[in-house]
């Protein structure tokens, strides 16, 4: 007994391969957020402690910390934005380091 399958191959072929590619959207979207947090924890703690040991004083930790983060966001080929805060800005303060990479957000205090 022979038996007839009609069917279309070309439609079989992109349901099969949609199915098969489907999971590959959420995977490349996970591992862009994590590419974006590790940048922004290594961002924010390479920058802030190169501000601290290149500084001789407190006051120029800011521009020291803002630079690194440029070189560093540079290296990394992410664009990254970042807000300094110290209180009090002298011996024995906290310094607060915030890196923004993409949703990603790195907090690094000293």
């Amino acid at each position: 007994m022979i038996s007839k399958d009609a069917g279309s191959s070309p439609i079989e072929t992109v349901a099969l391969l949609a199915m098969l590619l489907l999971p590959i959207a959420p995977a490349v979207m996970l591992f862009a957020h994590l590419s974006d947090a590790m940048a922004a924890e290594s961002i924010a703690r390479h920058s802030l402690r190169a501000g601290i040991l290149q500084a001789s004083a407190m006051t120029e930790v800011e521009g020291l910390a803002a630079d690194a983060v440029q070189r560093l966001a540079a290296s990394w080929q992410k664009p990254a934005q970042h807000t300094f805060a110290c209180d009090p800005c002298e011996a024995g303060g906290l310094a607060v380091l915030k890196v923004q990479v993409g949703n990603a957000l790195a907090i690094q205090v000293a």
